[in-house]
């Protein structure tokens, strides 16, 4: 099948949740032998992998700060209809929100082909102006796309906004966020920047910019708790991004140098090497209303996980973490503390994750779903 894929956030070695996405989405595609097109942004140079992947790329002119790449590259939606007349798709495939199916719609008119939209992540808790704007764009926008189906990675999105929003629950496909599960095994070596760090450690891996920050600031404010009954235990900070210097501070602010410390940047490649070294994972979400790749990678690396109660993190790990309360860092330490005191719960906890995110989050078992939708549109 031929897929004309349009994204904002193409990546073949991304770090964040929709590049990892994108990335495992994309290899997972081409190795089934499906021709892809993609139309993006600006992006790294990927040409090597594409080579050997056989994926064509297209990229829009991209100038200024990222933030602003996806209203951009609106303006070059003649682009996108041009290369996907050359290619001629079977199916349009527009990832990430109402921006890139926007563009899809474009090329729907021009092909004559299905468009399926796929939403990650909605929140009407943003505190950045930059994501502020993004949503109210999409609740502009989604209702008024003409798309054959709507992915949505999130239950909580469907109902909290899609439906509301006057989008036709027939419309609405149910298909969460996946990663390759393959790559993250027990056996899996912890990685050398946390190894020198020591035993007992509690980690987080994301970039750090605002969203995750403000959720990663509860985490250490609840190491304040953590550290005064149990000091040995550290937590330790993966991640790069404009917040970080901001968290740093806070970490001297509370004195908490010898608790709380920072790895830097890690390649997406090596974060099973990361959870490889953990002990416990916390995913402190500050407003996520949908998939976390993050949690659901933390979950295929076996891992014990504390994670806030907010949108779909409930309908993602089961019964396979401790819920905490959102922004509570009293709850956070609680929960930290429940698995540093029982080493049985957080093997128990571990095993049950990892068969959570092989049943219901493999990449492999979503290119199934897709395949089946694109088969059945391609079909009308």
């Amino acid at each position: 099948m031929k897929i004309f894929f349009i994204t904002h956030t193409y990546s073949l070695r991304g770090v964040g949740g929709g590049e990892a996405f994108c990335n495992d989405f994309l290899r997972e595609l081409a190795g089934r032998g499906h021709k892809i097109c993609v139309f993006t942004t600006k992006t790294d140079d990927f040409s090597r992998e594409e080579k050997e992947l056989g994926i064509e790329v297209h990229h829009a002119p991209s100038f200024g700060h990222h933030a602003f790449h996806k209203f951009e590259y609106l303006l070059y939606a003649g682009m996108a209809e041009k290369a996907a007349a050359r290619f001629q798709p079977d199916i349009i495939h527009a990832q990430n929100d109402a921006f890139p199916a926007l563009i899809g719609s474009r090329v729907k008119e021009r092909v004559k082909k299905p468009l399926v939209a796929s939403v990650e992540y909605l929140s009407d808790k943003s505190v950045s102006l930059n994501l502020k704007i993004v949503f109210w764009f999409n609740r502009f926008f989604l209702p008024r796309i003409n798309f054959d189906k709507l992915v949505s990675w999130s239950k909580f999105v469907v109902e909290n906004y899609l439906v509301p929003w006057g989008i036709p629950k027939k419309k609405i496909v149910l298909i969460p966020g996946a990663v390759d599960v393959s790559q993250y095994l027990k056996s899996a070596k912890p990685h050398p920047k946390l190894k020198k760090f020591g035993s007992n450690l509690i980690v987080s891996a994301k970039p750090l910019h605002t969203t995750n920050a403000m959720g990663i600031e509860q985490t250490i404010r609840a190491m304040k708790i953590v550290s005064a009954k149990y000091p040995v235990w550290k937590f330790v900070i993966v991640g790069a991004g404009e917040k970080g210097a901001w968290l740093e501070g806070l970490v001297k602010k509370l004195g908490l140098e010898n608790n709380v410390v920072f790895a830097g940047l890690i390649p997406a490649s090596e974060i099973p090497s990361v959870y490889a070294a953990a002990d416990i994972v916390v995913h402190s979400f500050a407003f996520k209303a949908t998939t976390s790749i993050a949690l659901i990678e933390s979950m295929a690396a076996q891992k014990a996980i504390v994670a806030t109660d907010f949108g779909e993190v409930a309908n993602t790990v089961g019964n396979t973490a401790v819920l905490a309360k959102p922004n509570n860092p009293e709850s956070i330490a609680r929960g930290i503390i429940r698995l540093i005191e029982n080493p049985a719960l957080r093997k128990d906890l571990g095993a049950k994750a990892r068969k959570r995110a092989v049943e219901k989050f493999s990449i492999k078992a979503i290119v199934d779903e897709f395949e089946n939708l694109y088969c059945e549109l391609a079909k009308k």
